[in-house]
């Protein structure tokens, strides 16, 4: 008797007089319950097999399911840097650009962008050499990242332009503040004044704009005229005051925007901050005429005290800033007093005015004699060096 006919006469009985029963159906279901439950319990131990052979397989090679680190990129380190002709010296390592010759040129975290003599930009990394295809006369980028900033010139107006050097694409491009006048100097042209993290600061006709990168909108700062901003880092920027004097303008104020209330604490044309504002390097009055940038002296200052830090060199008459290596660490290029004609490169402490060379005689201190007049090096501010006379 299977265990289905079992049940069933039992509840039978309980239930008093019976109905019919079809004893041979239930037979047949009993045994059909029965048959299943052998072929599921083989089934099952199957499964268990399955399961025994997979976990002894995940035992031998596992899968690893954490998240792989971020490749970094392979121009974060910032190095005592200068580029001669057709090459860019980035500490002990030459990245050659043949055939071109660098002007001017800036460092980001992905690779070198660099203006060649035709104005042409391209940018040079560990695949080599690649053209953007556009023009400009002068390069802005960040302290670290992957944006580069320049404008375009136009018949009637010029196009602000931010690049994202490892995507590969543009993210602004707008002629906001740009449109040029009749009247406009020639000295004086719209710039990119600096990048800060993911805010851009842009030089125009109109005035400074500050702009958001990643929005890609922005806000006139103040209608001033164009120049008057030389530097903007971790939100603090460094304009001329008072606002409204003329070239050669040497009264320098750092605030959190422009106004003509904030004080004169520097005196120099040129502003590199630090990348935390801390340090800025900057020159005194008496720059060398027809030489743009306007170097002669260096000044480094701690701009919380407003004191200028002791330089224990002496042996050298003109400067020319390189770029900040970190917090306080910056390049700067010297031609020697002794050795008049050449140039060395220097690496320079702004909290103890330490200064060690890094690179002797690495060029001579001329220019072309083809305008225009650039000279035979270039550093990463991303200005050329030219001789107006």
């Amino acid at each position: 008797m299977n265990d289905l006919l079992r049940d069933t006469l039992h509840e039978r009985a309980d239930a008093g007089a019976p109905p019919p029963l079809d004893l041979d159906g239930i037979v047949a279901a009993g045994n059909h319950r029965i048959t299943r439950r052998r072929a599921l319990g083989a089934l099952g131990g199957a499964v268990a097999a399955a399961a025994v052979t997979i976990g002894t397989a995940t035992v031998v090679r596992p899968r690893d399911t954490q998240p792989q680190p971020a490749k970094p990129a392979p121009f974060t380190q910032r190095r005592a840097t200068y580029a001669l002709g057709d090459t860019i010296h980035y500490g002990d390592e030459i990245i050659s650009v043949a055939p071109h010759k660098v002007t001017a040129f800036v460092q980001t975290d992905t690779g070198f962008v660099f203006l060649n003599a035709a104005n042409a930009i391209h940018v040079a990394d560990r695949a080599g050499v690649r053209s953007l295809g556009k023009s400009s006369w002068e390069l802005t980028a960040d302290f670290q990242g992957g944006l580069v900033g320049w404008v375009e010139g136009f018949n009637d107006h010029n196009e602000t332009v931010v690049y994202d050097v490892a995507a590969g694409r543009e993210l602004v491009r707008t002629p906001t503040g740009n449109k040029i006048p009749a009247f406009a100097s020639l000295v004086h042209r719209s710039r990119v004044i600096a990048i800060d993290g993911t805010t851009a600061y842009f030089d125009t006709v109109d005035g400074p704009y500050r702009w958001d990168v990643r929005a890609n909108r922005g806000e006139l700062l103040a209608r001033v005229p164009t120049n008057v901003v030389r530097d903007v880092v971790a939100g603090r920027i460094v304009f001329q005051q008072p606002i409204d004097q003329r070239p050669p303008a040497v009264n320098l104020a750092i605030a959190a925007t422009v106004s003509a209330e904030a004080p004169a604490r520097f005196t120099g044309q040129q502003a590199y901050l630090s990348p935390t504002a801390a340090y800025l390097a900057t020159q005194p009055d008496d720059a060398r005429p027809g030489i743009q940038p306007l170097w002669a002296g260096l000044n480094l200052v701690d701009t919380t005290s407003g004191k200028p830090v002791k330089l224990p060199n002496t042996n050298y008459f003109s400067y020319y800033f390189g770029q900040w290596i970190d917090n306080e660490t910056c390049t700067v290029a010297a031609e020697h007093s002794e050795r008049m004609g050449t140039v060395d490169l220097l690496v320079v402490n702004a909290r103890t005015g330490a200064a060690q060379v890094v690179a002797s005689r690495f060029a001579e201190h001329g220019f072309r004699t083809t305008p225009p007049r650039t000279a035979e090096f270039a550093l990463p501010t991303g200005r050329p060096i030219i001789d107006l006379a």
